[in-house]
């Protein structure tokens, strides 16, 4: 309602910066995605015709696109009000409803609009159409019926091949989309749309140097038609080619410098893996009123890729107050849920992976993530069960067979714990870790030494460790050189004891047991 209240205080002060524009004029703003201004256009058309119900569809129609759904339905109810007769309004009334699922109710409106125009208006068929076709639930036998009624009112108009295109690449016939684009280019061969069109279906096909060629003429037709600089900076982002997507990101923002764009920008260096750069532009988003939801995403992801937790974790907290729950996908619990567990929180995190794989069940990594929270949270049992569910899928790695070696080797379970370190040898034989851990499950089988299980083992990770590894696996080579050497000494090898405890000497010369072994064993001459 203060998002509302604060829309409407727009019409009592316009923007001072803003010329009187026809609604056309207003419209291509909204096609050219810079909604900031259009808002500010509408305003003034509908300070000069204020009972206009058609400004206040198209009003709506740019608050819809930029996603303030809420808004836009309040624009459309105002036309209605306004101006009851213009069967216009109905049309966004009845989008609205069929969004969110009100099917009854949005044919409701659908009828009592073509009903008002009597057969003589294209823009309603089409509209209706629009919304048949863009929704998530589709009625693409009415779009198609209702986009031949309207060409056979306006022949030459090319917005009525576009939305035809539109509902064939929904049926998946890119075949006729690309035609029915094509004549919309040839229709108004002025218009960059068409190409644009174009262009998305060889994006979808993956003809990437197609998609590419087609957008940058698009560009030619329009140098300031921001949608083409935004879908290449999306498909260099697709091929990795991250400088040129940053490049035509930043290109689509300063042609639409509005609060929806700079979150765009945002999130297309949060994908073009520029995290610091893709932070400062989401906390400038940040200052825009009222704030894009989508902002708080984007700053949440970087965030955490730039290591700052708790001010991800506060952002993705903002951004699921804030976001329609349609909105929400997978990743943002995923990241939530990192974010927490980085915070201290697993058990909070635990829920959020949980939530993401009831989203999306095939992504079965989620169950190492839970279960590496259970093993912080010194829960070994939930730990064991979340890998067992893991692997169950055949998506193990030797990351998950070293934390259910782990999970099972605090849970004193010594001989599973032997049984998952050689699954993390068998992964990766080069890798020490597999050896060590094997080491310490036989140590525990045999704790009295009495057959020295441990042995075999501890020498294959002292030989697999690389030099360049040496100081950080110090801790277990004094482990390692430990046990092996007062294997030695038991079996009264002095000499080749004395060789373990200076190695053990020369990584902690602060050792008392290499220093007392040493000093005891300093008159024993050895080869």
């Amino acid at each position: 309602m203060k998002k509302v209240k604060l829309l409407m205080g727009l019409f009592v002060v316009a923007s001072s910066t803003i010329v009187a524009q026809t609604l056309n004029d207003a419209i291509k703003l909204t096609t050219n995605e810079q909604y900031g201004l259009a808002d500010a256009a509408f305003v003034k058309l509908i300070q000069t015709q204020p009972n206009s119900g058609e400004y206040y569809f198209f009003y709506g129609e740019n608050l819809f696109k930029n996603d303030e759904i809420d808004l836009a339905n309040a624009m459309y109810q105002k036309g209605s009000d306004v101006n009851p007769t213009n069967p216009i309004s109905y049309v966004g009334l009845g989008k609205v409803q069929w969004y969110k699922g009100q099917s009854a109710d949005a044919k409701a409106n659908f009828f009592k609009a073509t009903t008002l125009a009597a057969g003589k208006n294209a823009t309603v068929l089409m509209k209706i159409a629009e919304a048949y076709t863009n929704a998530p639930t589709k009625n693409l036998v009415d779009a198609f019926t209702l986009l031949a009624q309207a060409a056979k009112l306006e022949p030459k108009n090319a917005e009525i091949y576009i939305l035809t295109g539109d509902a064939y690449l929904e049926q998946n016939d890119a075949t006729k989309a690309i035609e029915n684009y094509e004549k919309a280019g040839l229709l108004d061969p002025k218009s960059p749309r068409a190409l644009l069109k174009q262009g998305q279906v060889w994006n979808r096909a993956r003809n990437f140097p197609l998609a590419i060629e087609i957008y940058k003429k698009a560009r030619l037709i329009d140098s300031t038609f921001a949608p083409a600089y935004r879908e290449l900076a999306e498909i260099y982002l697709r091929a990795s080619q991250f400088a040129n997507a940053a490049y035509n990101a930043k290109r689509y923002l300063q042609l639409n410098n509005d609060c929806s764009a700079k979150s765009q920008y945002s999130g297309i260096l949060n994908q073009a893996k520029q995290y610091k750069e893709s932070v400062d532009a989401g906390k400038e988003a940040l200052l825009c009123t009222p704030i894009n939801f989508y902002t708080y995403r984007y700053l949440a992801y970087s965030q955490f890729e730039i290591a700052d937790y708790p001010g991800g974790l506060e952002n993705m907290n903002n951004f699921f107050t804030k976001a329609p729950p349609e909105k929400i996908i997978v990743q943002d619990y995923e990241y939530r849920a990192k974010l927490l567990s980085k915070t201290g929180k697993d058990s909070l995190a635990i829920l959020d992976y949980k939530k993401a794989l009831e989203l999306q069940p095939e992504k079965v990594e989620y169950n190492g993530d839970i279960a590496n929270a259970y093993i912080k949270m010194k829960k070994y049992p939930e730990a064991i069960a979340a890998y067992k569910m893991k692997m169950d899928k055949g998506k193990a790695n030797a990351n998950d067979y070293y934390g259910l070696t782990r999970a099972y080797y605090y849970s004193k379970d010594f001989i599973n714990a032997d049984s998952s370190a050689v699954l993390i040898i068998k992964a990766q034989p080069e890798l020490a870790l597999g050896y060590m851990w094997r080491a310490k499950a036989n140590s525990q089988l045999d704790p009295k030494n009495e057959k020295w299980l441990a042995k075999p083992y501890y020498e294959l990770f002292i030989s697999k460790v690389k030099p360049e590894d040496t100081e950080k696996s110090k801790k277990d080579l004094i482990e390692a050189y430990t046990y092996v050497g007062v294997y030695y000494m038991n079996n009264k090898n002095v000499c080749e004891a004395k060789t373990y405890f200076k190695k053990i000497a020369e990584l902690d010369a602060t050792s008392a047991n290499a220093k007392k072994f040493l000093e005891s064993a300093e008159a024993k001459k050895c080869p």
